[in-house]
């Protein structure tokens, strides 16, 4: 994609272009209409819902096997109970995958259902088995308790987090069994203009 314009024709005639007239100078002004990139890249998600708690499980992993880059913009964690639980807090990572496989296959929807269908390659899963790299990209603590706090968060990065093709993105609950069941979202754009 690159710039361009539009050639009018003698004014009163033809197409027209909108602009703001300043009377006491006598000129018009050029308009600019912008968007955030994420208004023209089609978004998708994928969601875990009341998955059980276990030691270093992968609750919710997507794998960008398409040759598009994809754009996490947003995460949304929370645990839940369905009975009295006396819990404490628990820790899950976000991280990059090198690898992934295996686990239960989850759906990944549009927002916009004018949105173009998933490039192919692009899944979701949980119970995978991931090979994770590098450092945290978040960590989230949640305690299921029913009486805890911070049963839910939100996260927005700073920038959106590009996963690029043959890699993926992984939440992992810490070493440690807990209780309770976890949720999550993320929202992602496919990468169809570059910022």
């Amino acid at each position: 994609m690159s710039e361009s314009y539009i050639q009018l024709p003698p004014d009163g005639t033809g197409k027209k272009a909108r602009a703001i007239y300043i009377s006491n100078k006598d000129v018009y002004m050029e308009v600019t209409s912008s968007k955030s990139i994420e208004h023209e890249n089609p978004v998708y998600v994928a969601s875990v819902s009341a998955s059980s708690v276990a030691a270093s499980k992968h609750h919710l992993s997507i794998w960008n096997g398409s040759t598009k880059y994809i754009r996490i913009l947003a995460i949304m964690v929370s645990c839940h109970t369905t009975a009295t639980v006396t819990g404490y807090a628990m820790q899950y990572l976000l991280y990059r995958a090198s690898a992934i496989s295996g686990g239960t296959s989850l759906t990944i929807d549009k927002l916009d259902p004018r949105s173009p269908a998933l490039p192919s390659g692009i899944t979701a899963s949980t119970g995978a088995t991931v090979t994770i790299e590098g450092i945290p990209l978040a960590i989230f603590t949640l305690n299921p308790e029913e009486t805890g706090a911070f049963t839910w968060i939100y996260f927005t990065p700073p920038v959106p987090i590009v996963i690029e093709p043959g890699k993926g993105i992984t939440i992992q609950q810490y070493a440690t069994a807990g209780v309770g069941l976890f949720n999550a979202v993320i929202y992602f754009s496919v990468e169809e203009i570059q910022p």
